[in-house]
């Protein structure tokens, strides 16, 4: 079966590939403003999912649109219902990039753009899977439904949409992590601390876009420091991202580059919000006002750790390794002035003792408290059979054993019972997920492709 998969794949995927890139220039970020009936999140997000759901109809598949909350296409009428858990929505182009983010140019090979690798490429090579086995007539037993969710990347709106209202899973995999197999994923916690308002000296702050990010970005415009003072402060800082100043009247403009990253991989980012604290500490040694005095103790919890040593929130396990710390977005100004956080705690530690520390240390941090989101961790047993059918195919496309991990990012796996992470990423990869410059090389869209056609079809033979 692999052999005739494999070259119907050969056969289509000049035609994937086209598919793939009109599908990501899609701008189908989260878009509140434009949100209305059948669009939930935005016209950009309705457009993706209009997008694949046309195309899985044109290929002969039953498809549905749940009232623009999410959609399905499915392969087979009977027998019980195996998922792949996809998304169409993305994360903000940030950063610089060599190409227009949704402009899904090839180069050297390589297919950029925001969603190559999470999550749009790999949601067209389960589409063309699906189509593989339906061309190649092959003989199954179950239903395969390819489930796309449209608010993935926020708070999974979506997908408890779908859950409310339509059948659940017996089994599946969401193709939106990591190879080999993903059976455990770190508990998230997303929390805000509502700081002081702004003060004479400092006047605005403004950096960070997604918790699921690691900001690469801050702004600071303060009152009476000259540019002097905040260049001797970072030379004497020694900091990783890079700080530009310009006047600005009598006040100054301070911009701190780092670089981003995914939340759940913090330390491969440089976070300016962590830098600027640093900074701000720095510049205004004697804090006299409730914001600095918050300012020096978020500096001092924070330093530029991802794993909450300083703050006293740092736990780890055998399983899942260490807990990790993104301090994503800050806002500070007359109107607004909060701070807000991302965290991801091992699948064996009790989340309810962190959000205990979190409320008690707001209060060390002259902030209020405010729990954003609190998604308990996923662990599903290696032996389950489901899980024997993804190694065979991952073993058998690739010749590399399939062992089961865990990871620190979050995916549809923990709403749906059952389901674990699979693929696209290959082991030893760079995580370029809501990085600048992401893409999928056209040699491991083909690969996936193969390998997801083969998996699909071991789990409703």
């Amino acid at each position: 079966m692999k052999n005739i998969l494999n070259e119907y794949i050969d056969k289509i995927f000049d035609q994937l590939v086209v598919d793939t890139q009109e599908f990501i220039s899609i701008e189908s970020t989260l878009d509140e403003e434009t949100a209305e009936i059948m669009a939930p999140f935005g016209k950009g997000i309705q457009k993706a999912l209009e997008y694949i759901l046309e195309k899985a109809d044109s290929m002969g598949f039953s498809t549905k649109n749940l009232d623009g909350y999410a959609g399905y296409a499915q392969l087979g009428d009977t027998g019980d219902l195996v998922a792949i858990l996809a998304h169409v929505d993305v994360v903000p182009a940030v950063g610089d990039w060599i190409v227009p983010p949704y402009s899904a140019q090839i180069i050297n090979g390589r297919l950029y753009g925001r969603g190559s690798v999470d999550d749009k490429g790999p949601a067209i090579a389960c589409l063309y899977a699906m189509k593989a086995i339906k061309e190649c007539n092959l003989p199954f037993t179950k239903r395969a439904r390819l489930l796309l969710g449209t608010d993935e990347e926020t708070l999974a709106r979506g997908i408890y949409y779908y859950l409310d209202r339509d059948e659940t899973p017996a089994c599946g995999f969401s193709p939106d992590a990591e190879f080999p197999i993903i059976h455990a994923e770190k508990g998230t916690i997303r929390f805000q601390y509502n700081l002081p308002p702004a003060d004479s000296d400092i006047l605005v702050v403004d950096a960070g876009t997604r918790l699921n990010v690691v900001p690469d970005y801050a702004f600071a415009k303060l009152h009476g420091i000259t540019e002097e003072q905040v260049i001797s402060c970072a030379n004497d800082l020694t900091l990783k991202a890079r700080i530009s100043t310009q006047k600005d009247g009598d006040d100054i403009n301070i911009e701190v580059f780092g670089a981003a990253s995914h939340a759940s991989y913090p330390e491969g980012g440089i976070n300016a919000i962590q830098n600027l604290f640093l900074l701000l500490k720095n510049l205004y040694p004697e804090p006299n006002s409730a914001l600095k005095k918050s300012i020096h103790a978020l500096a001092n919890a924070l330093k530029v750790e991802t794993n909450g040593l300083s703050a006293g929130l740092f736990c780890t396990d055998e399983v899942s390794g260490e807990l990790t710390l993104n301090t994503a977005i800050l806002k500070i100004d007359k109107e607004n002035h909060f701070c807000k956080f991302d965290i991801r705690y091992p699948v064996t530690h009790d989340g309810e003792e962190l959000l205990k520390k979190l409320e008690l240390s707001a209060t060390e941090c002259f902030a209020n408290y405010k729990l954003i989101q609190h998604k308990p961790p996923l662990y599903v047993e290696k032996d389950r059979p489901f899980i024997k059918e993804l190694q065979k195919a991952y073993e058998e496309s690739t010749g590399a054993p399939a062992n089961c991990i865990s990871i620190g990012g979050g995916t549809y796996c923990r709403y749906v019972k059952n389901t674990v992470s699979f693929g696209p990423v290959f082991p030893g990869q760079k995580e370029l997920a809501h990085q600048s410059n992401e893409y999928i090389s056209l040699d491991d869209l083909r690969k996936i492709a193969k390998i997801y056609a083969q998996a699909i079809y071991n789990l409703i033979e």
